[in-house]
């Protein structure tokens, strides 16, 4: 029983970490509990199949039908689809997130992106990412993808050769390009 646990386990993490490769802290944490999950619940249902036969599979399909994450995930599509709004993306009302006010958490600071240091401006990216995938409406992630151009932009006019570099290298979305536009030697004269 334990090897299967191990095994399991191993399986799992591997899928898992391959999948959320390079999205930061939330997705290791991610993939130890989906780890942790999988590996004691698929031998616990394949050991209560063997002991209990056709019962067991009863048993486990029913377990399976009312977990509460299934069942979450299936209300909130239930929701989405029943919700015609929710489906179809808000018009998106194009303003300068850097100097328009709002209540969104989108809403930049009101230093020039120019006075911020490099490190300062790759950390402001790398947040924008997390800002980007929680964003509730159409309207908030279309003004996080403006911020994150202007963040692009800010970093390409410093560091052509470095932000080149970087898109090179296979940059992610959640990546860091401070590594590469940090570079002296590829700093713009």
């Amino acid at each position: 029983m334990i090897i299967s646990v191990v095994v399991v386990a191993m399986v799992t993490g591997v899928v898992a970490s391959s999948t959320w490769e390079g999205h930061g802290r939330p997705a290791v944490l991610r993939v130890v509990r989906i780890t942790l999950a999988i590996a004691l619940i698929i031998p616990a249902a394949v050991g209560l199949i063997a002991v209990l036969g056709f019962a067991g599979v009863l048993i486990v399909a029913i377990l399976t039908v009312t977990t509460p994450a299934l069942t979450a995930r299936i209300r909130a599509r239930r929701r989405v689809q029943g919700n015609g709004s929710a489906v179809r993306p808000e018009p998106a009302i194009l303003r300068d997130p850097v100097s328009s006010p709002g209540d969104d958490p989108a809403a930049a600071p009101a230093r020039e992106l120019s006075s911020l240091h490099d490190i300062e401006l790759c950390l402001l990216w790398r947040r924008s990412f997390l800002l980007l995938e929680t964003a509730p409406t159409a309207a908030v992630r279309v003004s996080v993808v403006e911020l994150r151009q202007q963040y692009l932009d800010e970093l390409h006019r410093r560091s052509p050769e470095g932000f080149a570099a970087w898109l090179a290298s296979g940059a992610r979305a959640s990546g860091n390009p401070f590594p590469y536009v940090d570079d002296p030697r590829r700093r713009a004269g």
